[in-house]
């Protein structure tokens, strides 16, 4: 009877990337192993481009009781048809510990701290934080994978067919750009009582770096990067640029992409710059040179872990830093952390990763 493994990671696209390490691993070092995925609700296609991961189901919900809910009792009978050798949940919080007790398993384990974790640093990477307990049940030796994404030809087809379609050349250099963020974008309703775009770099920064970067090099081709709720930012960052200055060649992809096409369009970047935000994760993932953008979140365990030292991260080391998920992030009204982040600083970055993308 072939050995199973199910996995459980309810959070968004970035921390989900990150857990999928934790089957990587298993893969490498237990072949015979299938393991399933237990995600958040829209990160299906994710897992069509993770070889390691078998089979993955999506929950519509996280906070919904599970041991009532319909939908999750037909899960639930789906799931323990399975027999999984092991049962692993990679979530802190012990309101998810009712979920890992409903699954039929012959072991259960979890990532470790049961707590809410408020503010709490695990000072580790989080693909290490998650690979540690696997280590420790000697299912597999002390090794660490990263993330990794594999884009299929069909998927690579489309991003050429859409950078044509938005009168870019697929050829030539290409900057992605990410300027939102999807935390701001999740917590809409928080706007009533604080702020949601703490984790943001202000729009002229942006405005100001594909300035720079154009008139180093003028044959640059500049896309916007994100979801649909980024649609309003990226239209303000370009219409204020394509308003000074038309000769730029800049398209916006915010909502024109699922998972799959992201990724697809994210491998044929020169370069990424980006807040912590999902996409990032997806381009270490994918070894695309990139420039990380942090502020108040935990850098320690939210930072990029690419399989090669292919981008970087720039950051303001404040005596409030981190303050992501702590009272100091609900009183915050200023977020000097991303504000002192310069464009030149970027700059300075993007010719380090990529001189031959300015002149000499």
């Amino acid at each position: 009877m072939t050995d199973r493994a199910l996995l459980i990671r309810l959070g968004a696209l970035g921390d989900t990337l990150h857990a999928s390490s934790a089957a990587r691993l298993l893969k490498k070092h237990a072949p015979h192993m299938e393991v399933d995925f237990l995600a958040a609700e829209g990160l299906g296609d994710l897992f069509e481009m993770i070889p390691s991961v078998a089979e993955a189901y999506c929950l519509p919900f996280r906070k919904i009781p599970f041991r009532v809910h319909p939908w999750w009792l037909a899960l639930l009978r789906r799931l323990n048809r399975r027999s999984y050798r092991l049962a692993y949940l990679m979530e802190t919080n012990p309101r998810f510990l009712p979920l890992l007790s409903s699954i039929d398993a012959e072991r259960k384990m979890t990532v470790g701290r049961m707590d809410d974790g408020e503010g709490v640093e695990s000072k580790q990477p989080n693909p290490v934080r998650y690979q540690i307990p696997l280590w420790d049940t000697g299912l597999v030796p002390r090794d660490i994978c990263h993330p990794e994404l594999v884009v299929n030809s069909e998927a690579a087809g489309r991003a050429g067919e859409l950078l044509v379609s938005l009168g870019l050349d697929p050829e030539a250099p290409l900057i992605g750009l990410h300027p939102g963020n999807s935390y701001q974008a999740r917590k809409m309703w928080r706007k009533k009582f604080r702020r949601t775009d703490l984790r943001c770099w202000p729009e002229g920064r942006w405005e100001e770096l594909v300035r720079e970067m154009h008139q180093e090099n003028d044959s640059l081709q500049f896309v916007l990067f994100g979801g649909p709720q980024d649609r309003w930012t990226n239209d303000r960052i370009a219409g204020r640029l394509r308003s000074v200055g038309p000769g730029f060649r800049l398209a916006d992809t915010a909502g024109r992409t699922d998972l799959t096409l992201a990724a697809a369009l994210l491998e044929r970047f020169s370069l990424f710059v980006s807040t912590d935000t999902g996409p990032l994760h997806m381009a270490a993932a994918l070894r695309v040179p990139f420039v990380g953008l942090y502020g108040p979140t935990r850098f320690d365990e939210t930072q990029p872990f690419p399989s090669e030292p292919v981008g970087t991260v720039l950051r303001r080391s404040l005596p409030c830093q981190p303050c992501y998920g702590t009272r100091d992030q609900r009183r915050c009204g200023d977020n000097i952390c991303m504000q002192g982040i310069e464009a030149k600083e970027v700059i300075e970055k993007v010719q380090e990763l990529n001189p031959a993308l300015f002149r000499s």
